[in-house]
């Protein structure tokens, strides 16, 4: 299923880049968005930059859009990239170094494991086993299951 959500929102990105290219003069801006951590940087990053009445209208009016970057590099495109004349977002939020997930090493994790676990990735073992109250505590939380190898 993550596969399928993933595939549509390439697609949709592909669709407003080429949307907004189409629209010059409208300032674009590139965000990075992979998990509840970003999402949250960014939009008190918005919030601090709305206090500018200027920088408000420019959104209200779509003169402003921000787009999000992919987390993958994206296949060639014969559409150009929109030119950025807007503010660029803060460095915080545009690194590119992704943390490393961690990793709880046990054969059955419980809800109790994910308890103290923030949104994001999470690594366990291949044959590791979640209980049932485990795996919705996970989607309550937003936090993914990745099985590695060990």
């Amino acid at each position: 299923m993550s596969g399928l959500r993933d595939e549509i929102r390439a697609i949709l990105r592909e669709e407003l880049v080429a949307i907004l290219a189409e629209h010059s003069g409208m300032g674009v801006q590139s965000v990075r968005i992979e998990t509840s951590d970003d999402l949250n940087v960014f939009a008190r990053d918005l919030v601090d930059r709305i206090s500018d009445p200027a920088f408000g209208v420019k959104v209200k009016s779509g003169e402003v859009r921000f787009v999000l970057e992919r987390s993958t590099a994206p296949a060639p495109s014969t559409t150009p990239a929109p030119s950025i004349t807007a503010p660029a977002i803060p460095a915080r939020i545009q690194a590119s170094s992704k943390p490393v997930a961690p990793v709880l090493e046990k054969k059955l994790i419980t809800e109790t494991d994910l308890a103290t676990v923030a949104p994001g990735t999470l690594r366990v073992p291949q044959g590791a086993r979640l209980t049932p109250l485990a795996k919705d505590e996970a989607r309550r939380k937003g936090v993914r299951i990745e099985r590695i190898e060990t």
